[in-house]
């Protein structure tokens, strides 16, 4: 059996990972913890297009593409690590049409979307700052080996629950 022409371009089209998208509740105070472990804005989407105006979701043409209403709208923010253009952006979308509460998480083992890792310089200034923030952390960093490597992690909450994992890895 051969593959078709549209089968090797199908295996192959994807080239990285372009976005994670994460939904949340209040995007002022969302933007400020992801600020806070280091991210940067880099396009903010409540900001008027060039004639002046703002756009509705609905407006640009999102509704089909991600099955939502023909009215959605929302506020969102793109942030990087870096300012690199190949970066992995983080996309923040607090939905204004339709709103939606935060579901109760099980744990880190149900199906779905369990947390996002971030590799770090110093897990344990950065356990400090968050404990000082008041943030929900679940344990100090912890020492493990995995994969042949020794790192520190831990993991905290953002405002809405979502785990956000922090691993720094360690020389030798």
């Amino acid at each position: 059996m051969t593959d078709s022409g549209a089968d090797k371009v199908a295996h192959g089209n994807a080239l990285q990972i372009f976005h994670v998208n994460f939904n949340c509740s209040d995007l002022d105070r969302s933007r400020a913890f992801y600020e806070s472990i280091g991210f940067k804005v880099m396009t903010d989407f409540s900001e008027a297009g060039r004639d002046g105006k703002r756009k509705s979701f609905s407006e640009i043409g999102l509704s089909p593409a991600l099955n939502l209403p023909a009215d959605c709208d929302g506020r969102a923010l793109l942030l990087a690590l870096t300012d690199h253009p190949r970066t992995t952006r983080l996309d923040l979308i607090e939905w204004i049409r339709p709103r939606s509460e935060r579901p109760v998480r099980g744990n880190l083992a149900q199906i779905g979307f369990g947390r996002l890792c971030l590799k770090v310089k110093d897990c344990h200034a950065l356990y400090a700052r968050l404990v000082r923030d008041g943030r929900t952390i679940y344990s100090p960093p912890v020492l493990i080996d995995l994969g042949g490597t020794r790192q520190w992690v831990f993991c905290c909450e953002d405002p809405d629950g979502i785990v956000i994992e922090f691993m720094q890895f360690l020389a030798g």
